[in-house]
């Protein structure tokens, strides 16, 4: 079967959307018969038998990748240990700097040096973000008094892992019409792409319908993170 896959395919069936899949396997399409909307390399399962068709496409060899499947493959977080002891870092001259923090999570303004109103407080192994002004950011973590420099999703999954050792931290979503809104989050990029395939984005936040909640709660438990419906 793997055999007339598309080359480059992920799987022989890839959900997109919810109940959304891209035939990238022709011979595929005859056990998809009966069972929902065809389009040309794509098809929207419409039939309630789900787990029963994923079952017989499997039990023929092919590899279906579902929205579960693809977030249980999500990379885990990056060891890491707690924050160490603070030292006080100096500010430059139009400089401002951030850590990343559980709450509210994301990164909020590093506290100030005591009686130094020209200095910061940082905690050894920090993810810190430094801006000049209002400019773009630069990432570092905080090791051995030194500010080594990390992509910013590293500095993104570096700080969840710190955040995750305090425990899962609750990420409320509150409901609106039709379903429920979650809040902008700092997520690392492929965990954000997929999100976006079973979301969307709007001026207030992230929509998820109701069906949706268990996979957006699956793919914040990779990242340390419980959701919560607001009560």
């Amino acid at each position: 079967m793997a055999a007339k896959r598309r080359p480059g395919a992920p799987a022989d069936l890839e959900e997109v959307r919810p109940s959304r899949f891209i035939i990238h396997n022709p011979a595929a399409s005859s056990t998809l018969r009966g069972e929902g909307e065809r389009d040309g390399d794509r098809f929207l399962l419409t039939s309630w038998r789900r787990e029963g068709l994923l079952a017989r496409l499997r039990a023929k060899s092919f590899v279906v990748l579902t929205l579960a499947d693809q977030i249980a493959a999500l990379p885990a977080l990056p060891p890491t240990a707690p924050p160490g002891p603070p030292i006080v870092r100096p500010l430059a001259a139009n400089e401002r700097v951030s850590y990343f923090a559980a709450r509210p999570l994301g990164w909020q303004p590093a506290p100030p040096a005591p009686d130094n109103p020209q200095a910061v407080s940082l905690c050894e192994g920090w993810a810190i973000r430094r801006r000049k002004g209002r400019g773009p950011g630069a990432y570092y973590r905080l090791l051995r008094g030194t500010l080594q420099p990390l992509a910013e999703a590293d500095a993104l999954r570096h700080g969840l892992a710190q955040v995750a050792l305090t425990g899962a931290q609750p990420i409320i979503v509150t409901p609106t019409e039709g379903g429920y809104m979650l809040p902008d989050l700092p997520l690392p990029p492929e965990h954000r792409t997929l999100l976006g395939r079973f979301s969307e984005r709007q001026p207030n936040g992230t929509f998820l319908a109701p069906a949706d909640l268990p996979l957006a709660a699956a793919l914040l438990a990779r990242l340390g993170l419980s959701l919560q419906t607001e009560k």
